[in-house]
């Protein structure tokens, strides 16, 4: 069952100030909201930091940590201390790297070319290419500083993202970190 999509309606050139004013309101109640969720969730943290004899083990056996509810009028609430979360990467041939080849060698008995091997089951070797600049802005440029005119245009043509058809991929975003209420 193919999902509908909500038809949008354009607006009216009349209507285009009410929808900016009412999104930016909007914008700023949730940046308001986010403020003090995020303040109420820091003190029940420090609550339940203080109240470590109210924890219970987690109730899924494949997880490690514990867990504390709270109890509201109208909600319950558990704040979860996972212990159990897995690194992301390691350089290759650190102290983490031969640790774990140590490990593998030791425990399973296995050559260092097998325990690599077995590694690879859990972790991709480092060996790929990821950009190095966190914005498009600063690799555009970069590339334009290294390579011709010519050979930047094709590679950036190269490096931007496409979908499945081959459409190039963009984003929209309201800028409301730019944006000013404005008083009538």
């Amino acid at each position: 069952m193919k999902k509908s999509k909500t038809e949008v309606i354009m607006p009216s050139a009349a209507e285009v100030a009410a929808l900016t004013d009412r999104v930016a309101e909007i914008n700023a109640e949730i940046i308001k909201l986010t403020e003090e969720k995020k303040g109420i969730e820091a003190r029940l943290e420090a609550f339940a930091l203080a109240n470590t004899e109210r924890h219970e083990p987690l109730k899924d056996e494949r997880r490690e940590g514990r867990r504390m509810l709270f109890a509201g009028v109208r909600h319950t609430v558990p704040i979860v201390f996972s212990s159990d979360l897995i690194i992301g990467s390691f350089p290759a041939n650190g102290k983490k790297h031969k640790e774990l080849l140590g490990i593998l060698c030791g425990e399973q008995n296995e050559n260092e070319a097998t325990a690599e091997t077995t590694l690879k089951l859990f972790f991709d070797p480092p060996a790929k290419w990821e950009n190095r600049y966190d914005n498009g802005v600063k690799f555009r440029s970069a590339v334009g500083e290294h390579l011709g005119s010519k050979a930047a245009a094709k590679f950036i043509a190269a490096c931007t993202q496409v979908d499945k058809h081959g459409v190039k991929k963009s984003n929209t975003n309201f800028d409301y970190a730019h944006g000013k209420v404005v008083k009538p």
